[in-house]
């Protein structure tokens, strides 16, 4: 008996100690987040007030138009062509030359399906400042936003001045908005500006950078089709950016896209490379006449600068490393705008 109560005896003093050691290590934990949570709390920065909070701190935002991002991904710069009609309806269901296109989409590198049934896209882009700049105005002209893709059938229209204007091309005005009160969020207050317009998906792309005419054939590897988007506003920096229809796919369910939009470069997303573009929602829709319809929503980060004037578009997009010797513009000629950068070129080529 005597022994049977020493051993419950040692046995409780273990179990206290044991509890004792974890009371003790609950005790610093919590001691250590509320260090944390002070040391937070403290933080100079306001976060409901835009003097003392930028936007775009987390965002990579970039300061200049880096036409870099685009060499090796699922698009190229190549095919803007400036000037575009002003118009919400950027890409029409019939070409320029009045047929009704198929949708070429690629579920993999090295095969493009042909689909009846085209996708219509409606995107509501908002635009923010980073730094609480003005609204988007432009004295004494409508401010718009330029963009551009592929047609359905994974071919851009003509680059050359005077051809196919307008065909999936489009000068998208900018509706202006300002903060109503101080009570509005970081997020309202930074808002200069919404751009609406409607398009159609775009087709994949080929080796060829889908700059053949539309009864030629582009060779693989094939590439997503991206809608392309440029802001030239004054008192911001110069925006180049895109939405890849691989993006617009990772947010709908595979039963309702069925893998149409899928394919991949295998690299990160454009959006992750600093890129000014944020996806917000990616909405299937119905439209009659379609299977499929898809409504996006995105945000916009712009970067404030206190030029007098904007640069010129070859300022913009140019490195002008033409003229540096034999070899060196042939990788500025896959990034850069052909149009706008070595127009020299399209002698030699239909573009």
């Amino acid at each position: 008996s005597t022994a049977n109560h020493s051993i419950v005896k040692t046995m409780t003093r273990r179990r206290y100690q044991g509890n004792n050691r974890w009371m003790i290590v609950a005790s610093i934990s919590l001691f250590l987040c509320g260090v944390v949570v002070l040391v937070i709390g403290t933080d100079d920065t306001d976060n409901h007030h835009p003097a003392n909070q930028k936007i775009c701190d987390s965002r990579f935002v970039p300061s200049k138009v880096d036409t870099s991002l685009f060499v090796g991904g699922e698009a190229t710069a190549q095919a803007y062509k400036p000037n575009a009609p002003v118009k919400t309806h950027v890409c029409e269901e019939s070409s320029s030359n009045g047929n009704n296109q198929l949708h070429k989409a690629a579920h993999w590198s090295f095969w493009r399906s042909d689909y009846k049934d085209n996708v219509p896209i409606f995107i509501k882009a908002n635009l923010f400042s980073c730094n609480g700049g003005a609204a988007a105005t432009r004295e004494n002209e409508e401010v718009t936003m330029e963009v551009w893709q592929p047609r359905p059938d994974g071919t851009y229209s003509s680059i050359r001045p005077g051809i196919e204007e307008g065909d999936c091309r489009a000068s998208v005005p900018i509706a202006t908005t300002t903060a109503n009160n101080e009570n509005d969020s970081l997020i309202d207050t930074n808002r200069i500006g919404t751009v609406e317009f409607e398009t159609f998906a775009p087709g994949s792309i080929g080796i060829l950078n889908g700059l053949v005419p539309p009864s030629s054939r582009d060779y693989p590897p094939y590439k997503p089709g991206a809608i392309h988007m440029f802001l030239n506003i004054d008192g911001y920096q110069p925006l180049l950016t895109q939405l890849s229809m691989s993006e617009l796919n990772d947010w709908i369910p595979n039963k309702i896209s069925k893998g149409r939009f899928k394919l991949s470069n295998g690299k990160k997303s454009f959006n992750n490379k600093g890129s000014g573009i944020e996806i917000q929602s990616v909405t299937p829709t119905s439209q009659s006449g379609y299977k499929l319809a898809i409504e996006v929503e995105v945000n916009f980060f712009l970067v404030g600068n206190d030029k007098e004037t904007n640069d010129t578009i070859e300022d913009i997009f140019c490195s002008h490393s033409l003229h540096r010797g034999r070899l060196s513009w042939i990788p500025s000629f896959f990034k850069e705008p052909i149009s706008v950068c070595s127009a020299a070129h399209m002698d030699f080529y239909a573009l």
